[in-house]
């Protein structure tokens, strides 16, 4: 059966559990074993698609059309492998199970308790991964932080495991933080201490524990934690911040991590192949050739988070191309004529950014306008494109333009986007978007299929609002076209300028297939057009 490494979280949250669990998973399939990793979120929302990035950052989508916990985005692109919305379960989301199956009788009368039927109900999700899957090993991530009153049952439910198992298919990673106090100039391990003492009076152990902080600590520290905490100093790891979140693998690599997990649990120690890995992180630190200032025009510009995925695409692609690049966030609700030359002025290039809401979409749509005339190379992503067919629109004098999503009752208005078809505008928020990998053929003759050198994708969607067909004929010039559909439902998926240096829009999300080891296409070609402008 598989071996299970649960990774818990101590102290403080935001720590970096899921880069560490990344982590672990890249170095485990580095050495020839599978790895299917699972987050399990505290929260009662039964999913993150209607919770707002400002919450937990980005909503990352799956393959297979899950709405998922950014964590996700760090699975994939660590491990390099596609997850699925299996790899997300939430609070809400079980509930919903028991209540079910409370429903239906399944419980034969019994009063339904935390203990035993929500962490049955945890227990058995795992396992029926285990079962579905069949990895060498499952990673569980349990969000949140020990003590939490709404981790419990997740902390109960693993501790179980351990139980079950006598230890020897369970593997336990504590992340804690390591405060440093400038006034005494010392780290100070008692927090640590108290949160793996909550863990052991859960019933759990710790194999592992990998001490956050913001520099190495020294060997004292560790022997000091080691020896309150009873757990061997090997398996005490200072976990500094990094210059490059992807430089943790290597670093783990270099502290014995995935040896000291297969060690417990009596398998092979294979020598991992990291060359590519580590050829990665090498252009990473290399000089660059240039800075690229890209600004990026969007609404939840305060935390960016809320765009993960697009950030690391276009980290990764300069990185592939030796640019360091710069990424400069701009509120599109306070772009006006006024201030738009000072607010894009040396930007070598523009992304317009996803979101739903009215708010700030006029300020994109003026973005578009702006860096089309300019000729600013732009990429525009979902509300990004719909907001360039909206600029197109309205220099084909439809000055009314706009979409049905941000509908004025009290204006006369024409909407060149409208309900993707079957979708009513009264159905309810989650669930309801077009979601997950999709088809796209693009004109054999287009500049995107040029860039991608293939005129058919599959990339991921996440929105419910296309480009009306009537209009198009109406939209389109001897510049600007739809250059990508997909090929049964004849939706819109892609708009260009061939005129202008790079102005493209893509209706889905490219963001959620770049990878380190493999930089996404249509980002690079993007990072270097960039690079051309002056």
């Amino acid at each position: 059966m598989s071996k299970f490494i649960f990774v818990t979280g101590g102290v403080i949250s935001g720590l970096g559990k899921g880069v560490a669990a990344a982590s672990i998973g890249n170095l485990l399939k580095a050495r020839g074993y599978s790895v299917f990793v699972l987050k399990l979120d505290p929260y009662l929302n039964l999913d993150p698609g209607v919770m707002s990035p400002y919450e937990h950052g980005e909503v990352y989508v799956t393959a297979d059309g899950g709405e998922t916990d950014l964590d996700l985005g760090h699975y994939e692109r660590f491990i390099n492998e596609n997850f699925s919305k299996d790899s997300n379960y939430t609070s809400g989301k079980i509930f919903s199970n028991i209540l079910e199956k409370e429903r239906k009788g399944l419980y034969y009368g019994k009063t339904v308790q935390f203990i035993p039927h929500v962490t049955d109900e945890i227990i058995s999700i795992i396992k029926n991964i285990e079962q579905k899957y069949q990895s060498d090993f499952v990673i569980v991530e349990i969000g949140g932080t020990v003590g939490d009153i709404e981790s419990n049952p997740f902390i109960y439910a693993i501790a179980q495991m351990g139980s079950e198992f006598n230890g020897q298919n369970t593997f336990f990673v504590h992340v804690t933080y390591v405060p440093f106090l400038e006034t005494s100039k010392d780290f100070k391990t008692k927090p640590t201490q108290d949160s793996v003492n909550k863990l052991k009076g859960m019933g759990i152990k710790p194999n592992m524990i990998l001490l956050r902080a913001n520099h190495f600590l020294p060997d004292s520290i560790l022997i000091k934690v080691a020896n309150a905490t009873f757990i061997n100093k090997e398996n005490v790891i200072s976990a500094p911040d990094l210059e490059n979140v992807y430089q943790m693998p290597l670093y783990l690599e270099n502290e014995n991590t995935a040896s000291i997990i297969l060690n417990y649990f009596k398998m092979k120690k294979r020598k991992p192949k990291l060359n590519k890995w580590i050829k990665f992180v090498n252009k990473v630190e290399k000089d660059k050739k240039k800075t690229l200032n890209i600004k990026m025009l969007g609404k939840y510009t305060a935390f960016s988070d809320a765009y993960k995925s697009i950030n690391e695409a276009l980290k990764i692609s300069a990185i592939d191309l030796n640019y360091h690049i710069k990424l400069d966030y701009i509120d599109a609700e306070l772009l006006n004529e006024n201030n738009i030359k000072q607010m894009l002025n040396g930007a070598h290039g523009v992304v317009i950014l996803p979101g739903f809401g009215a708010r700030g979409f006029e300020g994109k749509v003026l973005g578009a306008l702006y860096t089309r005339e300019k000729n600013i190379p732009t990429l525009g992503i979902c509300l990004g494109m719909q907001a360039m067919t909206v600029a197109q629109a309205r220099l084909k004098g439809i000055k009314n333009a706009t979409s049905k999503e941000f509908a004025n009752k009290n204006k006369q208005e024409t909407y060149i986007l409208d309900l993707i078809k079957g979708k009513k505008a009264d159905d309810q928020i989650g669930g309801t978007l077009r979601l997950g990998e999709s088809e796209t053929v693009f004109k054999k003759d287009s500049l995107i299929a040029k860039y991608y050198q293939t005129t058919n994708v599959f990339e991921r969607h996440r929105h419910r609002y296309e480009v009306q067909e009537k209009y198009i004929p109406i939209l389109e010039d001897e510049d600007f076209s739809f250059s990508g559909y997909h090929p049964e439902l004849k939706l819109v998926e892609s708009c260009e300028d061939k005129s202008k240096d790079f102005y493209i829009g893509v209706q889905y999300h490219p963001e959620f297939t770049a990878r380190p080891l493999a930089p996404h296409k249509l980002f690079n070609a993007f990072i270097k057009k960039s690079a051309n402008k002056k």
